[in-house]
Order: C-alpha cells, then sequence, then structure tokens
C-alpha cells in the first residue's frame, strides 16, 4: 500500500483516507475512496470552523482534532452519504483534495 499524502492528522494511500484523532480520545477514521460520494472545499473563519478544535456544532459537520485548526481558512468536506460529514484541515491543503477528487471521480 503506497502512501500518497501524510501529516500529523490524515494519510492518503491507494485506497482509502484515513483521519487520526477523529474519535475521542485518540481513534482513527479510515474511509475507503469508493464509498465517498462527494468531496467539497470550503473556506472557514472562526466562527464558521476554524474555531472549532474538535467535535461537532449546530450543523451536522464532525471536525477530527486539530489543534492548528484557528490558523487555517480552507477545510475539505468528505461526504459518505450518511447524516454527518467529516471536515478534515490537512497541512497541505491542495494535496490531499487532488488527491480525493482523483480517487473519488468516477
Amino acid at each position: 500500500m503506497a502512501i500518497l499524502y501524510e501529516d500529523w492528522y490524515v494519510v492518503c494511500d491507494d485506497e482509502a483516507i484515513t483521519i487520526h484523532w477523529y474519535y475521542f480520545p485518540m481513534g482513527s477514521k479510515r474511509i475507503p475512496y469508493h464509498t465517498i460520494r462527494n468531496v467539497t472545499e470550503q473556506n472557514i473563519n472562526f466562527f464558521s470552523g476554524a474555531g472549532r478544535i474538535w467535535g461537532m456544532g449546530l450543523t451536522p459537520e464532525w471536525f477530527p482534532l486539530d489543534p492548528n485548526r484557528p490558523w487555517k481558512t480552507k477545510c475539505i468536506i468528505i461526504d459518505e452519504g450518511i447524516w454527518v460529514k467529516s471536515v478534515i484541515t490537512p497541512e497541505n491543503h491542495e494535496n490531499v483534495l487532488q488527491i480525493l477528487r482523483e480517487k473519488t471521480s468516477r
């Protein structure tokens, strides 16, 4: 299994994306690319997600642990077709977005 991208929070390999620190206190979530229905990017600010270090607010978007999120301006929303969507803020936003778009294009 070849690693396409890796940082402290996210690992993209040939088959799936793994989001570290997704579950409390330290569990990871692995999402096979073939289960992802849609990938979108969104600008964030303190009030729209950048201020959320971990968890979910009033919207069905889950933010895994990322203490550096308040200084980030973009996020990637992963829709698996379930109610809660995973929202990630990888260190190299453009690289991860490109990998997800290539791996999920049908």
